[in-house]
């Protein structure tokens, strides 16, 4: 037992020497480190993966895009596919259709959700790559749908003014 408490008592020796040994590396790689300055070449290698880093989040992003408007059209049309199928098919089979018909459009949504988390996170961590704020963060949705709203409604203004236009000629005549 006493032997025991020997090769213990070596063991701790032996892990300080290891420890000093290397808390000497680290100060000497720290020293090292805070007198050497960044020179312009590196500076403008850093510069280069920072624009190579932003090109490809860039791309990444437009490729969520066209991911999103391909996984929308999915939604329109594999759905209303199965739905089609299961008003013609005979009883028998409509189970399988309707199920077909619920478990397309989930499938569609946890992926279209999972398009849009991707990209969320890759716009936050450039953020923070970046050096923005947390107050100043803005990272924009895959889909500008409020655009579109405004697009829409300014059709809708357009033809009810038409339609109120022809009314008002038709009421004069």
């Amino acid at each position: 037992m006493q032997n025991t408490g020997r090769n213990s008592n070596m063991d701790s020796n032996m892990g300080d020497d290891m420890d000093n040994d290397m808390n000497n590396n680290i100060n000497n790689n720290a020293n090292n480190n805070v007198n050497e300055q960044p020179t312009q070449s590196d500076d403008k290698r850093l510069r280069e993966m920072y624009d190579k880093l932003v090109g490809y989040e860039k791309t990444i992003h437009e490729q969520n895009q066209k991911r999103i408007k391909i996984g929308l059209r999915c939604i329109y049309i594999i759905p209303l596919f199965f739905l089609v199928l299961l008003m013609i098919v005979p009883d028998s089979s409509k189970l399988i259709f309707l199920v077909l018909w619920i478990v397309s459009l989930f499938a569609i949504a946890v992926y279209l959700i999972g398009v849009e988390y991707v990209d969320y996170k890759l716009q936050e961590k450039m953020n923070e790559i970046s050096g923005r704020d947390a107050q100043c963060m803005s990272v924009s949705p895959v889909v500008q749908i409020d655009d579109r709203v405004q697009e829409i409604a300014e059709r809708v203004e357009q033809r009810f003014d038409t339609m109120q236009q022809s009314k008002g000629e038709d009421a004069e005549q």
